[in-house]
């Protein structure tokens, strides 16, 4: 069975389809960013699900006390390791994002975004219930997806 963000997009072929996006993509990925940004505060610790090669985990690292990135592309997690060499406060983990492998509020932020929930061809309840479980009382979940009607 071919897993497309395993086997297809992962990687330096997901580095390159970042790399390559017009300018109104670029403006919206970074916009998505900085929503996340704003509500991390000093010393969180967070997790992002879908983190392929770290590209998003690298810019949450600079203000978050600990960033856990997960995915299940071994290729993107080997790339995302050299993409964040030199910064100390993270680690990437080969999992499911359904699959329970935290104990329940470990987390201040749960992150899913720049992916789309769909991209994780999982039941969309059961993964809100994992990462409500995973975070924190008072903790904060944020997910982003992509409209076919969008005009970026």
């Amino acid at each position: 069975m071919i897993r497309y963000y395993d086997d297809t997009l992962a990687a330096e072929r997901l580095k390159t389809c970042y790399g390559i996006a017009p300018p109104g993509v670029r403006r919206y990925l970074e916009t998505e960013i900085e929503h996340v940004l704003g509500r991390i505060r000093p010393g969180d610790l967070v997790l992002e699900l879908g983190c392929g090669y770290g590209r998003v985990m690298r810019r949450l690292a600079e203000k978050a006390g600990f960033v856990t990135g997960l995915d299940t592309s071994y290729a993107s997690l080997r790339l995302g390791k050299e993409h964040l060499r030199g910064i100390d406060n993270h680690s990437f983990l080969c999992a499911d994002v359904v699959t329970p492998v935290f104990r329940a509020g470990v987390f201040d932020l749960v992150v899913c975004v720049q992916n789309g929930i769909s991209a994780f061809h999982a039941d969309p309840e059961i993964l809100a219930r994992e990462s409500l479980r995973i975070t924190r009382e008072g903790g904060l979940v944020l997910f982003s997806s992509y409209s076919d009607r969008s005009k970026v």
